[in-house]
């Protein structure tokens, strides 16, 4: 007990690399109340109800805890009201929060392909009925199916100074609570929203000091004279702005001359002059898309799509640095013309989704891979091309440890590239076009697996005996995730038997007895050591 007394931030997660992991922590018998001095918690991917009823239940006893974070965890919804409003009131009911998170996680959230394959959602129903004094941040990030009633949560989360909202939310009602202890405020819409809510929820943050919001097809807040008007009636007190607004220009007027009169009204002595906030338009010259944002870029993603075209209010040309904050990188070659604005340069993507193959532009824009740490990877052709390309950039990139690959065909040359690169990469998901690795293929990994260090590996199989093939060959293998072929159309939902599950347990009993097996979803996820 003195050992946990010492302990001030913990971790529990059921992901992909740890399957099993929960239910191994409190088989020992452990507690969640008995961390009492408990400062930092994350829970992620607890799907199980079951397991969060017996968490949120010990949450109002740690005493000492102020960040509190739930990644893909259950939660439930508006249609389980009061077990949702007895969740929400074990938060509130935490002695010390200060801060607390409610996000999906998208993994390679900007991809070309199987783009909601990942996406575990559930719903959140935030409607507190207890009070909490201490609680100052508040994230809903990803959660496509999430209502808040905004005028209980700022009523019983009075020293509320920041809230971020995220691609999440649907919100009926306008709150009618002011709250003074706002000063930052972070929307961003993941559907075209009625600029009636955005302004009545700025109306009643009169101290608000931080705005940064993201929109599609929000055609108002193209317009400076309106944001002009917003912050004159609303927040007068706002010292940062910062946005990126996405909309569509029309076909019966040139492009640069619409660009021209939206720009227009940001260059008046109020953007200029007082403020210094500069802006700056991207569109598409063959495609009707564009958006308009402030400089410096101030969000996380990126979506490249040439040819771009680029129109600012900066009085410089070199802004280089202007895209510092984007992690994320999605980039979408269009071979037959690719230019872009020198000023575009990406120096800090840690993850990247790339097409190949690519020219020369891609590296123009990016200069360095030092802090990529995950990469997604789609070839239409798995040419020499593309492959040298790939090994190009696999040298460039010293920090990766989690590759995702979505090949046409696991050739030999593509198994000999992984082969020759000096590598460590924890994390390794190949997909081919929706095709299963047989028997044959599965065994042939063996001379890639040890080499790069994986630990954690992802894949879909023809059939069961693959499963036993990859954990027998592979003996730095931590986890396996794999989707079997034959058991989608074999298994019967609605049976409580999982015959696979129970199938590999027997097999893989004598020699590998601490192995771990659950299902999620498709997905058969075994902790092997």
């Amino acid at each position: 007990m003195a050992t946990i007394d010492r302990i001030t931030s913990l971790c529990l997660s059921d992901d992909d690399d740890t399957p099993g992991k929960i239910d191994l922590f409190f088989s020992y018998g452990f507690l969640i109340r008995q961390f009492i001095n408990l400062q930092s918690l994350f829970l992620c991917n607890i799907r199980s109800e079951q397991m969060m009823d017996k968490i949120m239940l010990d949450l109002p006893y740690l005493s000492n805890l102020t960040y509190l974070t739930f990644e893909e965890c259950y939660f439930p919804g508006q249609n389980n009201q009061d077990k949702a409003i007895s969740y929400v009131n074990s938060i509130w009911n935490i002695p010390k929060l200060v801060s607390c998170t409610f996000k999906v996680q998208y993994k390679y959230q900007k991809s070309h392909h199987f783009v909601n394959k990942y996406r575990r959602d559930n719903s959140l129903y935030i409607l507190p009925t207890v009070t909490s004094s201490t609680l100052k941040c508040l994230s809903f990030i990803g959660l496509e199916q999430c209502d808040i009633m905004m005028d209980q949560l700022f009523i019983h989360t009075p020293s509320l100074r920041r809230l971020l909202i995220n691609k999440c939310v649907s919100i009926t009602r306008n709150p009618s609570t002011m709250i003074l202890s706002m000063t930052t405020l972070i929307l961003i819409f993941s559907q075209q929203q009625q600029s009636r809510f955005f302004t009545g929820l700025l109306q009643n943050m009169p101290n608000l000091l931080h705005l940064k919001v993201k929109a599609d097809q929000m055609y108002g807040l193209l317009i400076a004279q309106q944001w002009e008007q917003i912050i004159h009636d609303y927040i007068p007190k706002l010292k940062r702005l910062q946005f990126k607004i996405g909309f569509n220009l029309h076909d019966w007027q040139s492009q640069k001359e619409q660009v021209n009169g939206i720009l227009a009204g940001y260059r008046s002595p109020f953007w200029l002059v007082e403020r210094h906030w500069f802006v700056q338009c991207d569109w598409n010259s063959d495609r009707e898309n564009a958006c308009l944002y402030t400089l410096p870029y101030a969000f996380d993603n990126f979506q490249f799509s040439s040819p771009i075209v680029s129109q600012s209010t900066i009085p410089y040309d070199n802004n280089s640095r202007s895209y510092d904050c984007v992690h994320n990188l999605m980039y979408k070659p269009r071979l037959y013309y690719l230019s872009s604005p020198p000023h575009i340069q990406f120096f800090n993507i840690q993850h990247l989704s790339i097409e190949f193959p690519v020219t020369a532009h891609f590296w123009s824009i990016i200069p360095k891979l030092d802090h990529l740490i995950s990469l997604d990877v789609l070839s239409n052709d798995h040419d020499e091309i593309c492959q040298q390309q790939l090994q190009d950039l696999l040298d460039r990139a010293p920090r990766l440890t989690s590759i995702r690959i979505s090949w046409k065909t696991l050739t030999s040359p593509l198994m000999q590239l992984f082969n020759s690169q000096n590598l460590s990469v924890y994390q390794l998901e190949l997909l081919c076009y929706g095709k299963s690795l047989n028997n044959e293929q599965c065994i042939a990994l063996n001379s890639i697996i040890p080499g790069i260090h994986c630990k954690v590996l992802k894949l879909n199989v023809a059939n069961r005996t693959c499963i036993l093939d990859l954990v027998n060959t592979l003996n730095h293998l931590h986890a396996l995730n794999v989707e079997c072929y034959k058991d989608r159309f074999s298994r019967r939902v609605d049976s409580p038997r999982d015959e696979l599950c129970e199938w590999l347990q027997e097999q893989l009993s004598s020699t590998f007895s601490t192995t771990k097996i659950s299902r999620q979803d498709d997905t058969i996820r075994l902790w092997i050591r």
